[in-house]
């Protein structure tokens, strides 16, 4: 260093970008509003709309979709609770030969094993994380109701999965739909 020199070129640069950096943390400070005495406090805004209609709203739309979960459950007892009356007045008949109650013993049985493979399938899918599931089978395939936003294929290849595993329905008979 020479002598009777006190600052170089570089020596004024750092000053002027410490007095940058501390002009720049005292704006901050001044034109940002604390709410609070922590830093990252956080502060709720007012919503000039009441709390109380939010909370409807969002009541009425999970009532919405408990009522489709619940009423599709109960057409689908009461449906199978008059097949299974028809079927029991069927067998009271003395008109009927061997082979017709056979028949209606085995359409008994198939609607049976159609109540536990349905159950079966809905509580494995809440057990995969689908918060509400409907599993319907026909004759010609089956047909599941989760309650999602969209489904990714993983989550379609679970449905699947579950569905084949429970059923001997192929997988071109498996109808998935995603209600929100």
């Amino acid at each position: 260093m020479k002598k009777g020199k006190v600052f170089g070129k570089s020596q004024i640069a750092v000053t002027a970008m410490v007095l940058a950096l501390a002009a720049a943390i005292w704006l901050n400070m001044k034109y940002t509003p604390s709410s609070g005495k922590y830093l990252g406090e956080a502060a709720y805004v007012n919503n000039t709309s009441s709390e109380s209609e939010a909370v409807q709203t969002a009541a009425k739309a999970e009532e919405k979709d408990n009522d489709y979960f619940a009423s599709a459950k109960k057409e689908r007892e009461a449906a199978r609770k008059e097949a299974q009356e028809l079927i029991e007045e069927t067998l009271k008949s003395d008109k009927l030969t061997e082979e017709d109650k056979k028949s209606a013993v085995a359409k008994t049985e198939e609607i049976a094993d159609r109540m536990e493979s349905e159950t079966n399938i809905e509580a494995l899918l809440k057990a995969k994380g689908f918060e509400k599931a409907l599993a319907v089978i026909s004759d010609t395939g089956i047909s599941v109701v989760v309650k999602s936003e969209g489904l990714t294929s993983a989550q379609t290849l679970q449905i699947q999965d579950i569905v084949t595993s429970e059923t001997n329905i192929p997988l071109s008979n498996i109808k998935i739909v995603p209600i929100k």
